[in-house]
């Protein structure tokens, strides 16, 4: 491709050493004066038609506009042909259309690809294609579909027309099923891909067509979920969850809940609204008592799980807290141990000393000493101050 800072460089010494003013240089060749300047800067090429003309204001050749790089022998073929015609033979080299591509009008383009593309592999094809017009891309594509099916087309859909798009993706599912359709998936229409979805899920279920999940409407994955709920419980949705309506995984994990409890809930937890949980969480608890609720713990709101752990202390004292301990707050597990303490001594703690806060538990284990010697507190021993525990085998 040619360089067009180089090309924009060479331009601008040239209109200098004429002394023509961008300004001049536009009207002479009938463009805008952002155009030159563009031309200048490097950001823009000269259209092809517009080379002869610069050439005969500098007074030089095209090759030195464009610098004798790869592909000016083309540009000055085509310029010799004031309207291209299919039918012309041209000897192009492959590399020759690759470098000078960019600056062709569609028509010229076109003209080079018929002359180079039994050269052309697809993915020298997929570097063309923004050059070239969507009838010829649409003959390409049907070629290679034929040759190598729709997974050749990975690299040129976006050049391809939508109705030939679609055509291959019906072909293609028709013949392999749903699964290749991901390489082009943003490119087939959302009413195609939305048919060909409901028709895998009644061959094969949700499963059928995961990799296709994020490009099926909401409209059409909510109506196949729900089915699949139907069919299969929330496990089914797993693979598809990110993709489901919080609405419709709500409903679903209402009834998962009713049926199989908040177990039931854990593999889709993540996608589930914070209220539904909290509610079944409490639900459960009633039910069933914390630890039936310690698989969904990671999702449960924080002031729920305290005042879960509250009734359940009040129920079973500290050694129902050991299974959601993790998850409690500071506050509410300072709050239990002091109560435990007072109620049933130091060794109660030992379900959840991990998580009593070090200088807590130290006092503590200080208090029973005093009261009731250094074997109170054997149980707590590898959770406390070695200082502590030092002293008080001294005394």
């Amino acid at each position: 491709m040619f360089d067009m800072k180089k090309v924009g460089r060479q331009i601008a010494q040239l209109r200098k050493a004429n002394k023509i003013t961008q300004m001049k240089l536009a009207d002479q060749l009938g463009v805008s004066f952002q155009a030159i300047s563009n031309w200048e800067r490097g950001e823009t090429m000269p259209d092809i038609s517009k080379l002869p003309e610069l050439a005969e204001i500098f007074n030089v050749s095209i090759d030195e506009i464009l610098g004798n790089e790869k592909g000016v022998k083309l540009i000055n073929n085509l310029i010799e042909k004031d309207h291209p015609d299919a039918s012309i033979e041209l000897e192009v080299e492959k590399e020759e259309f690759l470098n000078v591509a960019p600056i062709l009008n569609i028509d010229q383009a076109d003209l080079v690809f018929r002359n180079v593309e039994n050269d052309l592999t697809i993915i020298d094809t997929a570097d063309i294609a923004p050059f070239v017009s969507e009838e010829l891309i649409d003959e390409c594509a049907k070629k290679e579909f034929d040759s190598n099916g729709i997974k050749g087309l990975s690299r040129i859909a976006p050049y391809i027309s939508n109705d030939v798009i679609d055509e291959f993706a019906k072909k293609e599912f028709e013949s392999n099923g749903i699964e290749e359709l991901t390489r082009v998936a943003p490119f087939i229409s959302q009413e195609l891909i939305d048919e060909l979805a409901k028709k895998e899920f009644e061959s094969n279920g949700i499963k059928g067509f995961t990799s296709l999940a994020p490009f099926i409407s909401d409209e059409v994955m909510n109506e196949l979920a729900k089915k699949e709920f139907e069919t299969n419980g929330i496990k089914g949705l797993t693979r598809v969850a990110p993709f489901i309506s919080e609405e419709v995984m709500n409903e679903c994990a209402k009834k998962e809940f009713e049926t199989n409890g908040i177990k039931g809930l854990t593999q889709v937890a993540p996608f589930i609204s914070d209220e539904i949980i909290d509610e079944c969480a409490k639900k459960e608890f009633e039910l069933n008592g914390i630890k039936e609720i310690t698989s969904m713990a990671a999702f449960i709101s924080d002031e729920i799980i305290d005042e879960l752990a509250k009734k359940e202390f009040e129920t079973n004292g500290i050694n129902g807290l050991a299974s959601m301990a993790p998850f409690i707050s500071a506050k509410i597990i300072d709050e239990c141990t002091r109560k435990s303490y007072e109620l049933n001594g130091i060794k109660s703690l030992t379900p959840i000393c991990p998580f009593i806060e070090g200088d807590l538990l130290n006092e503590l284990a200080l208090d029973a000493i005093s009261k009731h010697g250094i074997n109170e507190i054997f149980s707590v021993i590898p959770f406390l101050d070695s200082k502590i525990v030092k002293n008080a085998v001294i005394k």
